[in-house]
């Protein structure tokens, strides 16, 4: 991305030095003819044919990967109502960042990878460099963005949860864009060293290089170590009270009884034991098994605790929040392991062309080359650490891949109700018509509990 990558490589003419010819004219221009072919021929690869063909292989299946994986993400957060939350507006950015790396980014720099020669034109190489900057450095600033909207989801849930809009998501992208933008067009604007002919690269200006560097890699990896570490300590000392207050919750919660009121509705009052009952519900006093209820066709009723109504969504959502927060990590520490060593090149470079000048040759190209395409190996790795750390992208993945996308909310809905409450859960309810509880209140200031589907007429109504 940000070093220049300088092939040198040697003529072979002057290297063979001037051929001695024995014989007749024609011959000996045969000899030089084909010497100056096969110079030019190296010239235009550093490597032999078969090389050229593996290395060509692997970056395209790279690019493919990337070009599919990134595309599965947007297209999931398209299609699946769950996924179209404003904190994955930002996670859509990343992926369209990285999309366009694999498309406009990486085929040009296969071809520079394999050609010594650029000749494409400086038009070509202008828009090709500043869109390589550009993508790159709005993939690496997403990133930092998703990792300050996780701190403030996991430090300040309640304030920051209405401040969670997608017009403030949308505000958070335009910063990401228009800060990449900065960093990639000064070299359009002359703030680059003079290219020679046939060459492409980044300026590798210092200047530039420490103005790109802190604001692309340095600025955003300093403000990702110290949020995500904020996160680690408040995960951690809500991980504790939670296991703190597991421990003293000795005493058994209240119970509540919730049955299915027969057609003709009734009032029900709130017994010394905490149940609710009804006058026309059908009860045995006697400990009467829910199969012979279920023979008798009375009134099924459910059992649940105080502590499993809200405080169980409270605990799903930490847990989901938590698993986020690992995934956000891991995204983190690929990050770091693919864009580092390279932008530590990129400063060594630049610092070593100022002192010894533009024919300062010491670092092999090789290394040059896999590092940058370890920083392009991120924008690859990011679709899959989704799909295999993330269950809410992992199953529109599989039903996408596999041309599924029809019904696929519904599919969603069920597998987050098995998720939630167990299989076992998920096919007993599906034998019976949905119900619902709902609290209001009268005229009368009385609380009413309405359990059904229904109209509080039809299905009936419990007093409290």
């Amino acid at each position: 991305m940000y070093p220049s990558r300088t092939w040198v490589v040697s003529d072979m003419a002057s290297t063979l030095g001037s051929p001695t010819v024995d014989y007749n004219d024609s011959t000996s221009t045969s000899s030089v003819d084909n010497i100056s072919t096969t110079t030019e021929k190296t010239k235009e690869s550093s490597y032999e044919v078969w090389l050229q063909v593996v290395i060509s292989l692997i970056l395209s299946c790279m690019i493919v990967g990337t070009v599919i994986g990134n595309s599965l993400v947007c297209i999931a957060v398209g299609i699946v109502k769950r996924l179209q939350t404003p904190s994955n507006l930002l996670i859509v950015s990343l992926a369209t960042a990285d999309l366009l790396v694999a498309i406009l980014v990486m085929p040009l720099s296969v071809y520079n990878q394999i050609r010594t020669k650029w000749r494409l034109g400086d038009a070509v190489c202008d828009m090709w460099t500043s869109l390589d900057v550009l993508l790159c450095t709005a993939s690496i600033l997403n990133l930092c963005m998703i990792s300050v909207d996780r701190y403030f989801v996991i430090t300040r849930p309640l304030q920051y949860a209405m401040k969670r809009t997608p017009k403030r998501m949308g505000i958070m992208i335009a910063v990401v864009w228009v800060a990449s933008a900065l960093i990639s067009i000064p070299p359009i604007f002359g703030w680059k060293a003079v290219r020679e002919s046939y060459e492409c690269y980044i300026s590798n200006e210092l200047g530039y290089q420490i103005y790109a560097t802190l604001g692309a890699f340095y600025l955003p990896l300093t403000v990702m170590i110290v949020v995500y570490y904020k996160i680690w300590r408040v995960s951690s000392r809500i991980a504790k009270a939670e296991q703190r207050s597991q421990i003293g919750n000795i005493d058994r919660p209240p119970e509540f009884q919730v049955g299915r009121p027969s057609r003709d509705s009734g009032d029900s009052h709130i017994l010394p034991n905490g149940s609710i009952k009804d006058s026309n519900l059908l009860s045995s006093e006697d400990d009467t098994t829910k199969e012979n209820l279920l023979k008798k066709n009375s009134i099924k009723r459910r059992r649940f605790t105080i502590k499993s109504i809200i405080p169980s969504k409270q605990r799903m959502s930490t847990s989901k929040e938590r698993k986020a927060t690992k995934t956000l990590g891991i995204i983190m520490g690929c990050f770091t392991a693919c864009w580092l060593p390279f932008f530590i090149l990129a400063v060594v470079q630049a610092v070593c062309v100022k002192v010894y000048g533009p024919e300062f040759d010491k670092i092999p190209g090789w290394i040059v080359s896999v590092l940058m395409w370890l920083g392009y190996a991120n924008s690859f790795l990011n679709p899959v650490i989704y799909a295999r750390f993330n269950r809410e992208f992992r199953t529109p993945f599989k039903e996408i891949l596999c041309c599924r996308c029809r019904g696929i909310n519904v599919r969603m809905r069920s597998e987050s109700y098995v998720e939630q409450y167990g299989a076992d859960h998920a096919v007993k309810d599906s034998l019976r018509p949905p119900a619902e509880t709902m609290v209001r209140y009268n005229s009368h200031g009385q609380t009413l509990v309405q359990i059904g589907n229904g109209s509080p007429n039809s299905q009936g109504e419990s007093k409290i």
